[in-house]
């Protein structure tokens, strides 16, 4: 569940993005409390299905297509695939300096 959670999170961001619209302003036209959205954008809240209505509405969009995710999950595996590339020739110190810096952005 975690995972839809983050695909979910990821499509509102996205959409946002594409109608040039902050969290704030966003939370606005929804009416939802923006650190909530940004919390959902996150994956670390499970909305109503209230909230998810008031959200594709303030996006102009249907609430099913808050759900296309098919994109997400290509875009996710190309991302993964170049990442693996790019770390093919590091040497092992690389690779932990790496992983050290990527571990502190994610938390």
């Amino acid at each position: 569940m975690k995972e839809v959670r983050k695909l979910l999170g990821r499509r509102i961001r996205y959409l946002r993005n594409l109608c040039g619209m902050t969290q704030e302003q966003l939370g606005d036209k929804a009416d939802v409390n923006y650190k909530y959205l940004g919390a959902i954008e996150r994956g670390e809240k499970n909305p109503a299905t209230d909230n998810l209505a008031k959200i594709a509405g303030a996006l102009g969009v249907k609430l099913h297509e808050l759900l296309i995710f098919e994109h997400e999950v290509e875009d996710i595996q190309l991302l993964k695939n170049k990442i693996d590339d790019l770390l093919g020739g590091a040497s092992i110190k690389e690779l932990k300096t790496i992983y050290r810096v990527i571990e502190a952005m994610l938390r």
